[in-house]
């Protein structure tokens, strides 16, 4: 098998209410102003078409998703909030 690294940066303009908090799930999380916890992770997109504007979407089965998501060995997500 081989390894795949995946970096991925994600820079969000939220709200000043929001919250960078550690959830007892011991992952940081966002807290939104409608009291839920919102965390940060990858979300795989497919398409079928390998032309220029393809069509991506997050759709595929759940047993796919399983598989995708067993592979996943290791996962850092580090959120900081910045003002500006």
């Amino acid at each position: 098998m081989k390894k795949l690294l995946v970096t991925i940066q994600v820079e969000l303009d939220i709200p000043d209410t929001w919250e960078v908090v550690e959830h007892p799930d011991q992952v940081q999380a966002i807290k939104m102003d409608d009291g839920q916890y919102m965390h940060m992770s990858f979300l795989p997109m497919m398409t079928k078409d390998f032309n220029e504007d393809a069509e991506w979407s997050s759709e595929c089965s759940d047993e796919f998703t399983e598989k995708v998501l067993d592979m996943v060995s290791d996962e850092d997500v580090y959120m900081k909030l910045e003002t500006h």
